[in-house]
């Protein structure tokens, strides 16, 4: 019969954001950490070394995200519309805006 081990988690502190965070996702490979916030920027993250590998603007508070299965896109959704970014280089692929909604 196999032994069982505990191990105990371990909690990682990973800062990147200013505002209140309101999702966090890994991408289908499980190296790469996304989270957004209400801070207007989704965060990067390199889930072996848990070091921020890159940041994208978004500049208004970002309310969900996903990325595609081969990690190429980055989708950001906010209360503006959405952003789609290559992943690779931080660049924005796509601004999809809400008909008829304005920026003040």
């Amino acid at each position: 019969m196999a032994t069982k081990r505990n191990t105990p988690m371990q909690p990682y502190y990973i800062p990147g954001h200013q505002r209140p965070v309101r999702k966090v996702l890994h991408n289908h490979d499980g190296d790469l950490l996304f989270s957004c916030s209400d801070d207007g920027k989704v965060a990067m993250y390199d889930t072996y070394q848990c070091i921020r590998t890159g940041q994208f603007d978004v500049q208004s508070a970002v309310t969900s995200i996903d990325v595609t299965k081969d990690s190429k896109h980055l989708l950001a959704t906010s209360v503006d519309g959405a952003i789609i970014f290559n992943v690779k280089n931080g660049s924005q692929a796509a601004n999809l805006m809400i008909p008829g909604n304005r920026k003040i």
